[in-house]
């Protein structure tokens, strides 16, 4: 559908509350919004566990290095999109979702998320805080998507957050991050992740359809292939139509 129609963004603007999140229905699509000019979480009413916006499938790409994850943390739960998805698809994979804003929590029944039982746990804390106190190796996969009302957090993009990710990463662990359209958020995440995750096990990805880029951090051994982690790599980007933007050398 298209976001942008004038008359949407007036109401939009209309229902806009000091950068206090709302829910808009526009037909069959429901959206998280913290004002008229960012939707940060979409779904269909008529499938509420579909991905619908490009950025969210191509997250999924994790299961092409771990298909089979035994815990998965999310920061920042938004509308629920990816942590539906996995709790759907995912029947024996343990959930934590971490997400700071109370007001964002308190919407999760409008986006249809399940209600926390012994596979799925929204918590309301600080994400930064949360990992700190995480024991090692005890996350298979880190699903970043860490927004508010101003964009992207700084504090869920420096080194020292980074650094507490791979530490909590298990072997072969993977870290997905959405770096939406910002190019300050991409170069300080990438030269970050670059000193941590080291090349052949770092890649920045843009959707073809839109304009959002990921981060894609592996943890995995030296003794993995660098031709294998490629071959997954490149299979992602076909899978879910990426551009390779960095390194530029793999294609």
């Amino acid at each position: 559908m298209d976001f942008f129609k004038p008359e949407r963004i007036a109401h939009l603007k209309a229902m806009s509350d000091g950068g206090k999140p709302f829910v808009f229905d526009d037909g069959d699509i429901r959206t998280l919004q913290f004002d008229e000019r960012i939707v940060q979480s979409a779904m269909r009413l008529s499938a509420p566990d579909e991905l619908l916006i490009p950025y969210t499938q191509a997250m999924t790409g994790f299961l092409l290095f771990n298909p089979a994850p035994a815990h998965i943390l999310l920061i920042g739960l938004g509308g629920g999109s990816l942590v539906k998805y996995c709790h759907r698809y995912l029947p024996a994979t343990r959930l934590t979702v971490l997400e700071i804003d109370a007001d964002v929590i308190a919407l999760r029944g409008q986006f249809m998320i399940p209600a926390d039982d012994e596979r799925l746990q929204v918590v309301h804390a600080d994400a930064r805080s949360y990992l700190r106190q995480m024991a090692d190796a005890s996350a298979d996969v880190i699903l970043l998507d860490g927004f508010n009302a101003d964009g992207a957090v700084a504090e869920l993009n420096s080194r020292a957050f980074f650094d507490d990710c791979r530490r909590v990463l298990r072997d072969g662990g993977v870290l997905l991050m959405n770096m939406a359209d910002d190019m300050n958020t991409a170069t300080v995440a990438l030269t970050a992740g670059q000193s941590l995750f080291t090349l052949g096990r770092l890649w920045w990805l843009k959707t073809v359809e839109g304009n959002s880029h990921l981060a894609v951090m592996l943890k995995a051994a030296d003794t993995v292939p660098d031709a294998d982690l490629r071959d997954t790599m490149m299979r992602m980007c076909r899978q879910f139509s990426l551009e390779l933007i960095y390194p530029r050398h793999l294609v």
